[in-house]
């Protein structure tokens, strides 16, 4: 079923490296795309509906759009570069062992949507859902095969040989002689982990913590805000309208049916071209991202001190992924 766009916790190729030898701790869920319903929300008090301008008419071109949060999360160019730099400083460690280990997977570029707006609102396009229903355009990455490294291979690249300690973590201390050459903290993935600025408020190369929590909770707001539902009541009377007993979209998006198949069935396709039809009618989306944009220019004012730490963090990051690129 199609995904919402939100926040991933961690860098793509440290999950794989770290897959690779058996514990994965730098991505949580998947391909990092959140279920229908949002991310889980971070606990809070319920915020209080704030006041919107003009609500514009949007459909798919809200992909074009840019929600409030955006500049302290990673978008998708900043993400790849990350992962790039994760590769590159994982393997050329890996080959100074006399290890020729390449990491596992690919980047999701060619999944993970160009915007965090493209499908955060669910199927909003008629034509490309009569095509692919509620199914991704593009299937994400498979997971890493293959066999895991052992022996001093996986003590390299992890830092550990304790089955108790978690590879390429602080806990893993390194310091084995291998090949002439003593293993850095955390191993080779450890020391990618650094040169990247991972961190654990940032999801070991992903996402800040604050920021992540602040999108869930603006994501959580909205959907339950009373503006948003007078859009969902029109558009599930848009769709009774034309057979479908759906109360929500994101009722719809969830439906079981769809589960289970690489490819859109005829009836998923047609019930998904009359959703989109419907949110059109209504304005489901411009009305969504108005009222979410809102949730989350409010966020950001009670902790615009803190998010301009995470800013900064980013532009830290980017600028150390860059020189282990270039080094």
């Amino acid at each position: 079923m199609a995904t919402p766009y939100l926040t991933r916790g961690g860098g793509l190729a440290a999950a794989a490296v770290l897959l690779a030898v058996g514990s994965l701790t730098a991505c949580s869920g998947g391909s990092q795309q959140a279920g229908a319903d949002g991310p889980a929300a971070a606990s809070a008090e319920p915020l209080a509906p704030p006041p919107i301008g003009t609500v514009p008419i949007l459909a798919a071109d809200v992909a074009s759009r840019a929600l409030p949060i955006d500049p302290y999360l990673l978008d998708r160019d900043q993400r790849g570069q990350l992962d790039s730099a994760m590769r590159m400083v994982t393997e050329r460690c890996m080959a100074g062992f006399g290890f020729g280990y390449h990491v596992p997977g690919g980047t999701d570029a060619g999944f993970a949507p160009a915007t965090r707006t493209a499908n955060r609102y669910l199927v909003s396009d008629p034509a490309f859902a009569a095509q692919y229903g509620y199914h991704a355009k593009v299937q994400p990455p498979a997971p890493p095969s293959g066999d895991a490294p052992t022996g001093a291979m996986a003590v390299a690249l992890g830092g550990t040989a304790d089955p108790s300690v978690k590879p390429g973590s602080k806990a893993a201390t390194g310091g084995q002689n291998i090949n002439g050459r003593t293993v850095p903290r955390g191993g080779c993935v450890g020391e990618a982990l650094d040169r990247t600025g991972a961190s654990e408020q940032n999801g070991n190369g992903g996402d800040d913590r604050l920021a992540r929590d602040l999108d869930a909770q603006a994501w959580a707001a909205s959907k339950a805000d009373s503006r948003v539902l007078a859009a969902f009541r029109s558009w599930s009377d848009c769709m009774k309208a034309q057979g479908y007993a759906y109360g929500t979209p994101i009722d719809a998006n969830a439906d079981p049916q769809w589960t289970g198949g690489a490819v859109a069935s005829a009836k998923e396709r047609a019930t998904a071209t009359a959703d989109a039809q419907c949110k059109v009618r209504a304005n489901v989306v411009g009305i969504w991202f108005t009222v979410e944009a809102a949730y989350e220019s409010k966020l950001i004012e009670q902790h615009a001190e803190a998010l301009a730490a995470v800013k900064q963090d980013i532009d830290r990051r980017m600028r150390m992924a860059a020189q282990a690129i270039a080094s």
